[in-house]
């Protein structure tokens, strides 16, 4: 009940509380073999993605449109033998990402989608994603050899609400294929946190992941961080509804209205530009070498590490692939964000966090600071 709670102690409740229940849309709460409270909302519905078919296998939806790209290097470094890649109809893009497991089923309302990343990787930059979210792929040296990054994602049998399955399991000489693709300049992006917060469920989205990082220095824990039914003694998040219901990671927020949790370190490649990120029910990380991007002193929750030739970038949580977060704007985030007579008035995910900066940040990353890349978005420093 902590969102209903926090809502009642502001003074706009009876005008805010009216209109949400009147939707439907009671706080989740931790069951056994429940979801633990990953999302502010309960209901029903599951996120989806759209991707364009390239390996095989993968599904299809996505729109390229991309015209031949370079692939010459430069003083500017990172492009150096990189080629584009082309398909059948002369469609080529500068960076092939593949999307393994299922995409997130929560987010704002219980029942947001991840259509705006992958959308948005496939209709405005130089990055083209293919999704492997029904069934595991197998990780040969072939199937690597089509793609420059990995997005691991919820790499379970079922991926629906309350209902995991079980964790993706991954032979030896999948881990060894993936290692030398790594070391051979290929790029990792893992996120985790994606359901259960261990009250009454069991954690199985750590395994998979963990498994497939066995190589490196980053391997995520089976803890619950980032809950706002957990925050630090003094910590609120009397506005956190405006956003749908995330703790703000990273710095203060211009506008207040909920206390921030950590910070980004500017100097790496992960943090720089970053203010601030939601996160729900995440997972913190473990590492001794990797270079810390976010931490509160306490927790690590963004890391990345160098393997060979290839970008390891870890981060805890899933909520930054959801569409709410990343317009501001979903079935339960209708307020006047216009209005400054509201409370949420300046307060819309789009307004408080940097999703597209993250996005590309990671990308860039991953992809070894390839010049090819490039997103069609003003609000982004590249």
């Amino acid at each position: 009940m902590w969102y209903i709670e926090r809502m009642m102690s502001s003074p706009f409740w009876s005008r805010r509380g009216v209109a949400l229940l009147a939707l439907g849309l009671p706080i989740a709460a931790c069951s056994p073999g429940g979801i633990g409270g990953k999302s502010s909302f309960s209901s029903t519905g599951a996120g989806s993605g759209a991707g364009g078919a390239h390996g095989a296998g993968a599904s299809s939806g996505g729109v390229g449109g991309f015209t031949t790209l370079s692939g010459g290097g430069g003083a500017d470094g990172g492009d150096a033998g990189h080629a584009s890649r082309c398909d059948d109809a002369g469609n080529c893009t500068c960076i092939a990402i593949a999307s393994i497991g299922h995409e997130g089923v929560w987010g704002p309302c219980s029942m947001d989608t991840t259509s705006a990343l992958q959308s948005w990787l496939n209709t405005q930059s130089t990055a083209k994603v293919d999704n492997y979210d029904t069934v595991k792929p197998t990780l040969t040296p072939a199937f690597l050899a089509q793609y420059d990054v990995l997005l691991l994602q919820w790499m379970v049998a079922t991926g629906k609400q309350n209902d995991d399955g079980a964790p993706w399991v991954f032979s030896s000489d999948e881990i060894s294929a993936l290692k030398d693709w790594v070391n051979n300049g290929g790029g990792l992006i893992a996120l985790n946190g994606y359901q259960c917060n261990g009250n009454g469920c069991t954690i199985y989205d750590v395994t998979a992941s963990n498994q497939l990082l066995s190589f490196t220095d980053i391997q995520f824990n089976s803890d619950d961080v980032l809950d706002p039914q957990n925050l630090p003694a003094g910590a609120n998040c009397q506005d956190c509804y405006c956003w749908g219901g995330a703790v703000p990671l990273g710095a203060a927020l211009p506008n207040g209205g909920a206390s921030t949790v950590g910070t980004w370190d500017q100097t790496t490649p992960i943090g720089a530009h970053m203010s601030d990120v939601g996160a729900y029910v995440a997972r913190s990380i473990q590492s001794t070498s990797a270079t810390v991007d976010c931490t509160d002193g306490t927790h690590k929750y963004a890391v990345h590490e160098q393997i060979g030739k290839g970008q390891v970038f870890a981060y805890g949580d899933e909520w930054v692939t959801y569409s709410g977060e990343w317009f501001g704007t979903t079935a339960c985030l209708n307020f006047p964000y216009d209005s400054g007579f509201d409370p949420c008035y300046q307060k819309s995910a789009a307004e408080v966090f940097q999703i597209p900066q993250f996005w590309y940040n990671a990308i860039k990353y991953a992809s070894s600071s390839v010049t090819c890349f490039t997103i069609m978005s003003p609000g982004i420093i590249q």
